[in-house]
């Protein structure tokens, strides 16, 4: 018995074993770590309960473009959650690139009694007692990746100078 593959009148039937093989070779593609480091706050703006954060970072990226299309999550001050944050704007990164990016992250202050015992100057505020979980969303032209945070202390993501 001789069978022949189904296949429509356009030939999608070879869309698949090709979309198969675009993804691994995609997949093989040698991917190299991208550096972020010295994540400061440059400025920050109090808008009722809403703070409006300024942060720039130095980024090494070895790899394609990309861009940081989303950031989101809660910032927890011991048990309690303190606030939510996210990212206001996409952020691109060009291919093999070194150099300083910035954007901006709103925070809306969930928790006004911890936030007016603090001082609504963030710049006083230990970093190391506020938590934070979330992901980051980062797309290129040909991959989606999401990144989770989970109870990581918020010292160890950026730095307020004093």
């Amino acid at each position: 018995m001789i069978t022949k593959p189904i296949t429509c009148a356009h030939h999608g039937a070879y869309l698949i074993p090709f979309g198969a093989a675009l993804f691994l070779l995609v997949s093989c593609i040698p991917y190299r770590d991208i550096e972020v480091n010295d994540v400061t706050v440059d400025n920050i703006v109090m808008q009722g309960t809403k703070m409006i954060l300024d942060f720039s970072a130095n980024v090494h990226n070895p790899n394609r473009a990309f861009t940081l299309h989303s950031a989101e999550g809660d910032i927890h001050l011991g048990k309690q959650l303190f606030a939510t944050a996210q990212l206001i704007q996409s952020i691109s990164i060009p291919a093999r690139s070194e150099d300083r990016f910035s954007g901006q992250l709103q925070l809306n202050i969930k928790d006004l009694i911890a936030a007016l015992q603090l001082g609504f100057d963030a710049k006083s505020w230990e970093l190391e007692s506020f938590l934070f979980s979330g992901e980051m969303k980062v797309k290129s032209a040909l991959m989606k990746k999401r990144f989770s945070y989970i109870n990581v202390p918020l010292n160890h993501l950026v730095n307020i100078p004093k």
